[in-house]
This record gives C-alpha cells, structure tokens and sequence, in this order.
C-alpha cells in the first residue's frame, strides 16, 4: 500500500512539473540561427568616443576610432546557442554613455555607464 501511495505522489510531482514547461513553438530557441544585431550607443554630452568595440559577423572584434555619436552599426550573424556578442567602448574624459544591443529589432541589452570605458554583452539563450 505504501509503494502504491509514493508511486500516486511520484506521478503527481512528474505531471506537475511537465506542466510548468514553458511551451516551444520550435522557432526561437533553434539552433543554430540568423539574427540581425544592432550596436547603438550614445551620449549626453557632444563629445566624442575615442573608440567603440563590437563583435562583427565573422565573431572577431572590430574597433571604430574616433566613432561620430550617435554610432549605429547593424550586422547580420549567424549564432549558436550560448554565443555571446559585447558592445564596448573608451572616451577621456570620462562621460554619460549609454550602450544598447538590439537583436531582430528588440532591445535585448541597454545599459548607461559615467565610467571612461566600459562593456556589455548578451548571450543567447
């Protein structure tokens, strides 16, 4: 009776659980997949950056020196899951810089830095 009682409360846990499942539509979480990225970044104050890094289509970084703001910069990747893509930047003094990562249009990263150089990365997930 009691193998019966823990087999009912096993089953229960395991139809539980199966129904927390978030559903997959077989589309988003597939991998590997083309993305379109876009790096933006911007600041309050005119000056400009002495560079900007990002991760290009072939996955090596590129730097643009002395970028004109706002700096936009839109690539089409191919990416694996867990890849991970980092927009970063420099400028002396040091100043309001704000640092967005869009993938397929949607905002995925924003963040404001006050710091000379700083990054930001997304991993997909």
């Amino acid at each position: 009776m009691q193998l019966l009682k823990n087999s009912f409360f096993i089953g229960l846990i395991i139809l539980f659980a199966d129904s927390c499942k978030k559903p997959n539509s077989g589309v988003e979480n597939t991998y590997p997949k083309q993305v379109s990225i876009t790096y933006k970044v911007s600041s309050t104050t005119t000056n400009g950056l002495v560079s900007i890094t990002y991760y290009s289509e072939t996955g090596g970084l590129t730097t643009v020196d002395n970028p004109t703001l706002p700096f936009t910069k839109t690539i089409t990747k191919t990416v694996n899951k867990n890849s991970i893509i980092t927009l970063g930047y420099f400028v002396n003094p040091a100043q309001t810089v704000k640092l967005e990562i869009l993938v397929n249009n949607q905002v995925v990263k924003s963040q404001v830095y006050t710091s000379p150089n700083s990054a930001t990365s997304y991993t997909f997930q």
